[in-house]
């Protein structure tokens, strides 16, 4: 796995490299209201554990779990619960420890997808699962929202192995695809507002399709 947002890449690497069992229980202990949320969200010169229990506090909170400078934190929510509609420490202290049962099983390092994409481009033995920031939500949605999406599509078509590219159903990845002649289908899927749109699968092969 590679990650090039610090924040997100603290809790993968708390979750295969650091102490998972300390985020879960941190998670548990936790007292959700305005004030604690505020006071460890405001807190300066946290840990890599520290920044990866306020990522995973922002991403529950946070308004459609968006960890991007200007998002805020849940007004109304689900069934009126507010900040508390997505808080579900038992959950993600169960989630936290099968990943940490598993966690031999997966590598991760904070990095540039673009660099190793290019290092490991001849691998026939791999499967590449590349999920980077849509061009229409990517701006509201993350902080390296600002990538260079031909270069990417350019970098996949190098590719020997296999390989799975998620993207926004727009004409700009259309014709990205067909210009590098990527196949690809789209799927439906509902947005947060459950609004019903499409993505764009791209992939070497659709055997598995029907």
């Amino acid at each position: 796995m590679i990650e090039l947002d610090e924040d997100v890449a603290a809790v993968w690497e708390t979750l295969i490299h650091g102490d998972y069992d300390w985020l879960a229980n941190r998670i548990m202990d936790f007292d959700l209201n305005h004030a604690n949320i505020q006071a460890a969200l405001d807190s300066p010169a946290k840990s890599i554990q520290e920044m990866a229990f306020c990522t995973i506090l922002k991403n529950r909170v946070f308004h459609g779990g968006i960890l991007a400078k200007g998002s805020g934190l849940i007004k109304h929510g689900e069934n009126g619960k507010g900040i508390a509609s997505r808080w579900y420490p038992a959950t993600l202290k169960h989630r936290i420890a099968a990943i940490g049962h598993v966690r031999d099983r997966i590598s991760f390092q904070r990095g540039d997808a673009f660099e190793v994409l290019e290092q490991l481009k001849e691998r026939r033995d791999l499967f590449f699962f590349i999920d980077p920031p849509y061009t229409v939500a990517g701006k509201r949605l993350y902080t390296h929202f600002d990538i260079d999406h031909e270069r990417l599509f350019a970098a996949t078509a190098c590719l020997q192995g296999k390989y799975m590219l998620t993207y926004d159903d727009t004409e700009e990845i259309r014709s990205l695809a067909s210009t590098y002649r990527l196949p690809y289908r789209t799927i439906p899927m509902k947005t947060t507002h459950h609004l019903k749109k499409t993505e764009i699968i791209i992939s070497d092969n659709f055997e598995w399709w029907d």
